[in-house]
């Protein structure tokens, strides 16, 4: 049994190695080369470990509550492009489209379902749950990274940022639903809500931050569903239990959204990572500053300031405020810098003016930004 373990956890180890490495090379890592890659190595972990099978009379149900559900997610994402707007798809849909796009995501999911059923049908080996929740938070990632243009290490990080707390939402569900369900429902509401950004030709111009926001969400909204439809009809005494799950849910839902429009730098207050030492002292390196954003609220000397400078955010000291031309010039300085910064920054740079500072927990965000120069 012991060697039985060992062999589920070099496995899975061994996947979560190579889908870290393809996730911070997307140009050597291909959404083709990693369907190849899964594919081979789906057929390898077949024929090395034996598969529970599943065995629920509500496979066929939920499957097809599954789709009901992925239809609706997109009724109401293209229901939001109604009061947003829609962008052309850069993506047209052609012959090409289907080997360069279809084809690789799709047998991105469907391998990847069937790892997970494979993995978690495994009872003895109970740190494989956490490993194989890791990888495929991974694959999500790496699929959502391949969707969007990125073009620098802040687009990057940024889709990372709001991909990921959405992608442990969705992966705890497929979990839930793989362990008791099968894969199949997971595998064909997976394509619905993935392959259309290949085929339709409109896409809603929806924020980020609020797709993450519904990404993280609706999952659970869809737990709840299948729980009640097919897991808990009539038995009272679950009440409570599940009285304290939503309590629970909600709580931690409103936190990493909370989390989330940090992020985002969107609301209110945002926060910023600190990456170099001009600060030192005061803001040093992998610290967070969070900041209010600026609304033409007063600025005063001394104030610690968000700016832009040649689409690069820096966050500095106040040390001089001049009114010349009818417009504030503010003059600003690293606290660990000699001389002040070259020329002077204007109300239509300044992005926020810092409140508070939490130490260290910026450093991932700062590995992330080294690992992808």
């Amino acid at each position: 049994m012991k060697k039985d373990k060992l062999k589920i956890y070099g496995l899975e180890i061994l996947l979560l190695i190579i889908l870290l490495f393809a996730l911070f090379m997307p140009n050597i890592f291909t959404r083709i080369s990693l369907a190849i890659f899964l594919f081979l190595y789906t057929l390898f972990v077949t024929f090395m470990i034996k598969k529970r099978n599943i065995t629920s009379i509500y496979r066929k149900d939920v499957t097809i509550t599954l789709i009901i559900l992925g239809i609706i997610y997109l009724g109401f994402f293209y229901l939001m492009g109604v009061f947003v707007g829609f962008y052309k798809n850069v993506i047209t849909f052609k012959f090409s489209t289907m080997y360069k796009y279809i084809i690789p995501v799709s047998v991105i999911i469907i391998t990847s379902e069937m790892l997970r059923s494979i993995f978690l049908s495994q009872e003895k080996a109970k740190f494989s749950k956490i490993l194989t929740t890791m990888s495929m938070v991974l694959i999500d990632l790496i699929v959502y990274v391949n969707i969007y243009t990125i073009n620098s290490r802040e687009s990057f990080a940024d889709i990372i940022g709001f991909s990921f707390f959405a992608s442990i939402s969705c992966n705890l569900l497929y979990n839930y639903i793989s362990s008791r369900y099968g894969n199949k429902g997971i595998i064909i509401y997976r394509l619905v809500t993935i392959l259309y950004l290949y085929v339709v030709p409109i896409i809603p111009d929806v924020y980020i931050f609020f797709r993450s926001v519904f990404r993280i969400i609706y999952p659970y909204a869809i737990y709840l569903i299948l729980d009640y439809s097919f897991k808990r009809r009539n038995i009272a005494m679950e009440y409570h239990d599940s009285k304290r799950r939503v309590i629970s849910f909600s709580i931690t839902t409103i936190v990493i959204i909370l989390i989330v429009m940090l992020i985002s730098c969107k609301f209110r207050y945002g926060v910023i990572v600190v990456g170099s030492g001009s600060m030192e002292g005061t803001l040093n390196i992998g610290d967070i500053a969070i900041f209010e954003s600026y609304n033409r609220q007063k600025i005063n000397k001394d104030d610690v300031i968000i700016f832009n400078r040649d689409d690069v955010k820096f966050i500095h000291r106040v040390v001089k405020i001049t009114f010349t031309n009818n417009e504030y010039r503010y003059y600003t300085k690293g606290d660990a810098n000699q001389e002040l910064d070259e020329g002077y920054v204007t109300r239509n740079d300044v992005i926020g003016v810092s409140k508070l500072r939490i130490k260290y927990i910026g450093y991932p965000s700062i590995w992330l930004r080294d690992m992808f120069d």
